[in-house]
């Protein structure tokens, strides 16, 4: 199979931009196929996914289970339709997802391998979400014995200060370190605590 390296996504992206239909993921998704896949692939389920926050999309392989064959999926978050690149955005995810179906289709390793590193960097496509949600800090947890405070996003079960349990409990969970909620952070006061721990 020969693939032509020369249309870049970013060659690509002005061409979906302008198309009549507004992110239409069928339409990506053929066009990507065209130019780098030589038209190889059939299409999968493809969907959009409101749920994906940290990554921009993911790829489900099918599988056959009692007699049921479900088909493979691309799914695109939702999300990157109302950022400022979204024509970028979504045709570079779009492209990213489909390498990891083609190595499914021919059969090979599909996570971030040698090959998919290969046909990544011959798409010029990206690896890592450029723009991910970021799910603010809604907790405040402490430990009594160190003072040590522990950021959360959900509220946490029964756990205890790691620091403490292994200084005075030989490493053992000890009910006196149990990590006590101190207080509720508001959304902006949550997303002000990711960014500074980035």
């Amino acid at each position: 199979m020969l693939f032509r390296s020369v249309d870049t996504i970013a060659n690509l992206t002005h061409l979906c931009a302008m198309s009549g239909t507004l992110f239409d993921l069928q339409q990506y998704f053929e066009q990507v196929n065209q130019t780098h896949f030589d038209g190889f692939l059939e299409a999968p389920v493809l969907r959009w996914n409101s749920r994906l926050r940290s990554s921009a999309g993911r790829f489900i392989p099918g599988s056959r289970k009692f007699w049921k064959e479900l088909p493979p999926v691309i799914e695109i978050a939702t999300y990157l339709q109302r950022e400022e690149r979204a024509h970028e955005l979504i045709l570079d995810t779009m492209a990213h997802e489909m390498i990891h179906y083609w190595l499914w289709v021919r059969r090979k390793p599909f996570g971030h391998t040698g090959d998919f590193l290969k046909k990544m960097r011959e798409m010029g496509v990206s690896r890592y979400n450029p723009v991910p949600r970021l799910r603010p800090f809604r907790y405040v947890y402490g430990c009594s014995c160190c003072q040590k405070e522990f950021p959360a996003k959900r509220e946490l079960g029964v756990l205890a200060c790691a620091h403490c349990c292994k200084a005075h409990a030989n490493g053992r969970f000890d009910s006196r370190f149990r990590l006590q909620l101190l207080r509720h952070l508001t959304r902006e006061e949550g997303l002000k605590l990711i960014h500074e721990r980035v």
